[in-house]
């Protein structure tokens, strides 16, 4: 089975030096990915919750995006009563016929 990359058209020879590149940052972000869950204490990133991220509101605020946020149960749009105002608002503009703006 063929392995690699190569070329003899200097067009694409330049091409794989952004394939490179692209490798090189998506193995970064990973490595960078891997090591936020150790960083709160935590073994995979499957364990990260809305309560491990904090958004900055302002210079001297930082908020838990579990304290900005209303999260939905399973199948709670389904039910007569949609926690959060946003969540209401936006399922009553919904439309099963089109995606068209209401």
């Amino acid at each position: 089975m063929p392995t690699g990359v190569a070329t003899q058209d200097p067009l694409r020879q330049r091409a794989l030096v952004v394939a490179a590149r692209v490798h090189s940052f998506h193995r970064n972000t990973l490595k960078a990915l891997s090591e936020m869950p150790a960083a709160a204490g935590l073994t995979h990133p499957e364990q990260i919750e809305a309560k491990h991220l904090v958004r900055r509101m302002s210079a001297s605020e930082i908020k838990l995006y579990s304290q900005l946020h209303v999260f939905l149960k399973p199948g709670e749009l389904l039910g007569d009563a949609i926690r959060g105002e946003f969540y209401t608002r936006m399922w009553q503009l919904a439309s099963a016929e089109s995606f068209a703006p209401a």
